[in-house]
């Protein structure tokens, strides 16, 4: 039964007819030369991946400018496949454009005859990571270090 809910498709995994697909924002972080910023990354993505009957997603969605961050998320069951969500997400408006795609609202789960194990809401210290010591805020979190150049 496991092998009829879950199958791979081009960028992740279509369980019990639900695209959980991994995307980025495409950037990267990248640099100019000397490593200031191009620009404002979001940073944002979506990723997924399986092991055994368990597929797990994961979105980030909180960006180091967004305040009133939370995490939600939640885990269903049908048979032996487990599917795990996990969304870092903000409450602000999204003046940026997300990079990543989001999980399936977790009715059409249930229309389809999953069992809910586990759902939850809470809030988010940050955005969710270790910010790199040179971030002292998150409004210089955009902000790259400058790069010195050693001697020749």
């Amino acid at each position: 039964m496991a092998d009829d809910l879950v199958q791979k498709v081009h960028g992740g995994y279509r369980v019990d007819g639900l695209d959980l697909l991994r995307s980025t924002c495409g950037c990267g972080g990248q640099t100019e030369p000397g490593g200031a910023g191009k620009g404002d990354c979001c940073h944002t993505y979506s990723i997924v991946k399986q092991e055994n009957h368990t597929v797990a997603f994961f979105v980030k969605c909180a960006i180091p400018n967004t305040p009133n961050n939370y995490e939600w998320g939640y885990r269903v069951k049908k048979g032996q496949v487990e599917v795990d969500v996990l969304v870092y997400d903000t409450r602000q408006p999204k003046n940026f454009t997300f990079g990543g795609q989001y999980p399936p609202p977790l009715s059409e789960w249930l229309t389809r005859g999953w069992e809910i194990l586990h759902q939850f809401e809470r809030p988010l210290a940050g955005i969710g990571e270790k910010m790199p010591a040179w971030r002292q805020t998150p409004a210089d979190a955009c902000l790259r270090p400058a790069k010195t150049r050693g001697s020749p």
